[in-house]
């Protein structure tokens, strides 16, 4: 999920419109792949962009579980206080350091970036469409 993730964002960067069948198939692909409480900060970062600049249900409910886990999963005690542990495939390698700046920047995007697109309600976006329609 973590390469469809930065794909769909970077797709989003080219300005590939909402309406392409590509992003919202990608948005409920993304959306049915949750985070526990290990997550894969790059994952998470990635779609996380990639949900919120396509708005929606879909980020809306991504972002309620963001803000409800990640400060319950942040250190709280100790020398790493404020910090999050190293989790997930991507983020061993860089450990506290990138688990703690992907979770910040995770938390943060929609006080940093606009949507693209407009800030848009659910009657606003196209469905996924089943393939042979």
């Amino acid at each position: 999920p973590a390469m469809t993730a930065s794909g769909m964002f970077c797709r989003q960067l080219d300005l590939v419109p909402p309406t392409d069948p590509r992003m919202p198939e990608g948005a409920e692909y993304l959306g049915r792949h949750k985070f526990n409480n290990n997550p894969d900060y790059y994952y998470v970062y990635y779609a996380t962009l990639a949900l919120y600049q396509h708005q929606g249900p879909v980020w809306k409910e991504w972002n309620d579980r963001l803000k409800d886990t990640f400060p319950r999963i942040q250190n709280k005690i100790g020398a790493n206080r404020g910090s999050w542990d190293p989790g997930g495939r991507h983020s061993n390698a860089g450990g506290r350091v990138v688990s703690t700046t992907l979770s910040v920047l995770s938390l943060e995007v929609y006080y940093r970036l606009l949507p693209m697109y407009g800030f848009r309600g659910a009657s606003d976006l196209p469905a996924a469409k089943e393939k042979g329609q």
